[in-house]
């Protein structure tokens, strides 16, 4: 018999039993998956796809669309520091779902936007609404998944993020042979009502986070107990910047130096997405049996040695160097989180998650504006992608020197 979602009558919050089959926490790391989706891939990515026909339509050049790719991290970074000093006040299923309702009406002022400005507007009130989406997943998973499996069920859920990169390029293709080639807006208007239909799996179907009474509460501990915390900072936010400029500006940057057509741009960056969806579960799985410090600097590393495609001119790397990012993109982010849980109860891993994510955060927030400015002024991409290459092997090598813990051992 097939599993079925789980009855919504009594919250979840207790430690999960370790040897809990799959079945029992299946469903509510899927409908975050689906949150995740949204908030991470739809709201961060769809830009890169779209940049060519926004900026000839309404921004004019790149460093006004860094400048709004800026706008859209910045309300991330905002949201992000605002749930690390607040976010322990609010049940953390409560506030994915708010998060989720206010992205939708974010995504929808996108679609709408009628001049630059409230462009802006939109784009960032997405950015702000989707970390309260995303902080509060780890709360939700470490609640519903047994230690032993956190790995895995953090990359389950962050593989929603590849899911939607995937789905994006064919949405793309598809909703501009039905309404024009060039047409941006209906393609935020289909992943509004997308949005619209997850909010209401998670209204129905997810329940809430118990806090276990016997815990300190997530204030007194904001950061303490967090091994390494400054070289996480560190290495996150030079992650941070590499990735940045490598999803936001790999599409144009294939359709303008390496002289790919629109659609096969569209069609190498979808391997990204493709490749992430198992990417986060194969890397939280491998951590899970060689240690999050191994696998987190290789990861690392791998993303920075992969931007070397593009200022290369290798355009027949480019597929191979899309999978190889896709597959440890999302491992990187899951496998910071698996740390976390390694270290910190799962009440306290919302407030400790946005204060590491706030250094992911204003990587996202610097490097667009930079990256789009050295475009415009060398008149290519290459030096953007060589300072992402750069950027993410220092943060390799910075993850070295973390401290271990004790996954890897547990076996």
């Amino acid at each position: 018999m097939a599993a079925q979602p789980p009855a919504t009558a009594e919250p979840a919050g207790e430690e999960p039993a370790a040897d809990a089959p799959p079945r029992t926490w299946i469903w509510p790391v899927l409908l975050v998956m689906s949150a995740a989706a949204v908030s991470q891939g739809f709201v961060r990515f769809t830009l890169g796809y779209v940049m060519p026909d926004m900026t000839r339509d309404l921004l004019g050049s790149y460093s006004a669309a860094g400048l709004l790719s800026a706008a859209n991290l910045g309300g991330y970074l905002i949201g992000v520091l605002a749930l690390t000093c607040a976010g322990h006040r609010f049940e953390s299923t409560r506030l994915l779902r708010t998060g989720l309702a206010l992205t939708t009406l974010g995504l929808a002022a996108v679609a709408l936007a009628p001049s630059v400005p409230l462009l802006f507007v939109g784009m960032g009130a997405a950015g702000l609404c989707s970390a309260l989406v995303w902080i509060p997943i780890p709360s939700v998973v470490a609640a519903h998944v047994p230690q032993r499996h956190r790995g895995l069920g953090f990359g389950l859920a962050t593989a929603g993020v590849g899911i939607s990169i995937a789905a994006i390029g064919p949405v793309v293709g598809l909703t501009q042979r039905v309404f024009g080639a060039g047409q941006w807006r209906p393609v935020w208007a289909l992943e509004a009502a997308a949005a619209v239909l997850v909010l209401l799996l998670l209204l129905l179907l997810l329940k809430p986070v118990r806090p276990d009474p016997a815990k300190p509460p997530a204030p007194a501990a904001r950061h303490a107990g967090i091994p390494g915390r400054g070289r996480l900072l560190v290495s996150y936010f030079l992650y941070g910047v590499s990735f940045v400029l490598y999803t936001t500006y790999l599409v144009v940057a294939l359709r303008e130096d390496l002289d790919f057509a629109s659609a096969d741009a569209a069609r190498a960056f979808s391997l990204l997405g493709l490749a992430s969806i198992a990417g986060g579960a194969v890397g939280g799985r491998a951590s899970d049996r060689l240690g999050r410090r191994p696998v987190l600097a290789a990861c690392m590393a791998t993303a920075g040695l992969a931007a070397l495609v593009v200022p290369l001119d290798w355009s027949g790397a480019v597929p191979a160097a899309n999978l190889v990012y896709g597959l440890v993109m999302t491992s990187v982010g899951t496998v910071m989180v698996a740390y976390l849980g390694d270290v910190l109860t799962p009440d306290r891993m919302g407030t400790a998650f946005g204060s590491v994510t706030a250094a992911l955060g204003l990587a996202q927030v610097v490097a667009p504006p930079i990256g789009g400015w050295l475009a415009d002024a060398t008149g290519s991409f290459s030096v953007v992608f060589h300072l992402a290459c750069a950027a993410g092997v220092l943060a390799g090598i910075i993850a070295v020197f973390l401290p271990s813990t004790a996954a890897g051992r547990r076996r």
